[in-house]
């Protein structure tokens, strides 16, 4: 395996999508000399005749392909939510996980402050949820936000239009009092007491858009039940915080940091007639779309070590293409999620020895409590072998599971399913499960922080493939983005060596001619329809036993091909399961002598 003309012909690796039965082939000088038809197991294993660039990356063996996206789990959603986000993301043509997770942030808003869930006397944890859903420009992050919030931002309206009411009547009514107040002070001899001024109505807030946490600390002083901030553009919030005080973005974090835990926020102010806000509970949840690389700017090295990126739920899924749909939410369900959020607006807290609110603790059942348990000594094994930055993420997530366990708890029993006394073990297993999925992305999104240029645009390429069915030529790379339109062949041939696809063949259409050459991404299931691993065979339109469809190919393509005097014979079968083209015309020369 030296830096002459010498063959290395890797070993397939078992367990790797697609490749279980397809050797990559290489020589020193960049060439492919060689044809592989391994033997294992005392089987002949299947081979592929491919075409390699040369290697360019100092005879590197196959590299792992990105972490794959899994499919949001939208079975554990309790009903009717589960439906409303199958319905509502096939109405829009995107990602499920784009309709949950602002429908989770929305759901945590309905239920607020007035329920955590006991994990046990020391520790409880809030209905907050902070998430974000990641994505390129045109995949539809805006319409499902919008979608998701639909019913909050109309009780928002319907709050905003009673609000005006009261404020008109107040202003009615506050004259009055000054003219009442300017009489009673001209009586001084009167006995009576002072006229009552009116109270100045306070508008509900259920949404908050473009807020600093000064003004967030304001709103959250006037009511006890939290509030939900969207953000169609989540960066901004993020490069907002700090963003007009001079060293201040360390107070911000923190004030930001307090919101995600329903802890007291205590805010002093320069100006305004209260100079200290002081908030019991902080209680914020957070939800907005971001471009991927708008986020890898935003979180950086600072929020990813204060915790902000850490807090984030997110999804990034693969691109998917889109057609014409008639499909929309069915009216009924519309109906049943509207019910379920006036169901959770109605809960009421506790209220301390003072008569100040506080939220109901709810404990779990004795099954949820062990399921917990299971999972929380499963998970912190799981966070041995991670780097800091995923540990801190994966801290979050545990409280995550139990406030998802906390959620669908309370919509079972806003939706007649369940006791909102408990946290069973239906909800807390399925908290779990929504974590676990929030760990695989977490891990796929963080991979995305410290990926170089080079490793984003390899990444950029596999998703625009695969968006394109897993299956392109050259040129439809050289028409494809543009930064890979002068380089479109080698950079298919690099995604090759590096283990991601192959080279395979497309039949000719009904005009005839030869086969295409297509890239084609690994698949576990093999090629896709109509794709041949040989030219030979898209020619032919059939495939064959693998090993007869290689050298097939080669007796077929190769009469009368001059070959090189260094190449020597060899038998598959003796000589690690290699072939020369020399070889071959030899070895078909001998048996004519023969004969």
């Amino acid at each position: 395996m030296g830096n002459g003309s010498g063959v290395f012909v890797p070993r397939p690796m078992e367990g790797r999508a697609g490749f279980a039965g397809d050797d990559r082939l290489r020589s020193g000088n960049g060439r492919c000399r060689l044809f592989s038809a391994a033997i294992q197991g005392g089987h002949r294993r299947p081979a592929s005749i491919l075409q390699v660039a040369p290697d360019l990356h100092g005879g590197a063996m196959m590299e792992a392909a990105p972490l794959r996206y899994v499919p949001f789990p939208d079975h554990v959603l309790p009903e009717p939510v589960g439906t409303f986000v199958r319905e509502a993301s096939a109405a829009i043509g995107c990602d499920a996980s784009y309709i949950a997770l602002p429908t989770l942030a929305c759901l945590a808003r309905a239920i607020g402050n007035t329920r955590v869930i006991k994990l046990k006397r020391t520790w409880t944890e809030p209905a907050i949820i902070w998430a974000a859903i990641v994505g390129k420009s045109g995949t539809h992050k805006s319409p499902a936000i919008q979608a998701a919030t639909k019913i909050l931002a109309q009780k928002q309206s319907e709050a905003i239009a009673e609000y005006a009411e009261a404020n008109a009547r107040y202003a009615q009514e506050q004259a009055q009092y000054d003219k009442d107040y300017a009489a009673w002070k001209r009586e001084k001899k009167t006995t009576e007491p002072p006229p009552w001024e009116p109270k100045q109505p306070h508008c509900q807030r259920f949404i908050a858009s473009d807020v600093t946490i000064e003004a967030l600390a304001v709103l959250l002083h006037g009511q006890d039940d939290g509030v939900l901030v969207v953000r169609d553009e989540l960066a901004g919030w993020v490069n907002g915080i700090g963003q007009y005080k001079a060293g201040g973005k360390g107070a911000d974090a923190g004030h930001w940091l307090s919101c995600w835990s329903g802890t007291p926020m205590t805010f002093d102010r320069k100006t305004g007639n209260t100079p200290m806000i002081h908030v019991p509970r902080a209680s914020v949840s957070i939800v907005g779309g971001v471009q991927p690389a708008i986020l890898q700017r935003a979180m950086g090295v600072e929020h990813l070590q204060d915790g902000m990126c850490a807090r984030l739920l997110m999804a990034m899924p693969k691109p998917k293409r889109v057609t014409w749909s008639e499909a929309i939410v069915n009216p009924e369900i519309e109906a049943l999620m509207a019910n379920v959020f006036d169901e959770l607006l109605k809960l009421e807290p506790a209220a301390t020895p003072e008569g100040e609110p506080e939220p109901f603790a709810v404990p779990l059942t004795p099954e949820a409590k062990s399921a917990w348990v299971e999972y929380y000594n499963r998970h912190r094994a799981e966070m041995e072998s991670l780097d800091a930055d995923l540990t801190s993420a994966y801290a979050k997530l545990e409280a995550y599971a139990a406030r998802f366990g906390l959620i669908f708890q309370m919509v079972a029993a806003a939706a007649g399913a369940a006791s909102n006394d408990v946290i069973d073990q239906t909800a807390i297993e399925a908290g779990i499960a929504l974590s676990d999925w929030f760990a695989n992305e977490a891990k796929r999104v963080y991979g995305m922080f410290a990926e170089t240029d080079d490793e984003r645009d390899r990444r950029e390429l596999i998703e625009w493939i695969a968006k394109q069915g897993g299956v392109v030529t050259a040129r439809d790379l050289a028409r494809g983005p543009r930064k890979f339109r002068k380089d479109a062949e080698p950079v298919l041939n690099d995604l090759m060596l590096r283990g991601v696809g192959h080279w395979m063949f497309r039949p000719p259409g009904p005009k005839g001619g030869r086969a295409t050459r297509v890239f084609c991404l690994a698949s576990r299931s093999g090629p896709p329809p109509g794709i041949y691993r040989t030219e030979w065979e898209a020619n032919e339109g059939q495939a064959l036993p693998p090993g007869e469809s290689a050298l097939r190919m080669i007796h077929e393509r190769m009469d009368g091909d001059e070959t090189s005097g260094d190449e020597t014979h060899l038998k598959p079968e003796q000589n690690g399961g290699c072939v020369t083209r020399g070889s071959v015309t030899k070895g078909r020369n001998a048996g004519e002598d023969r004969a």
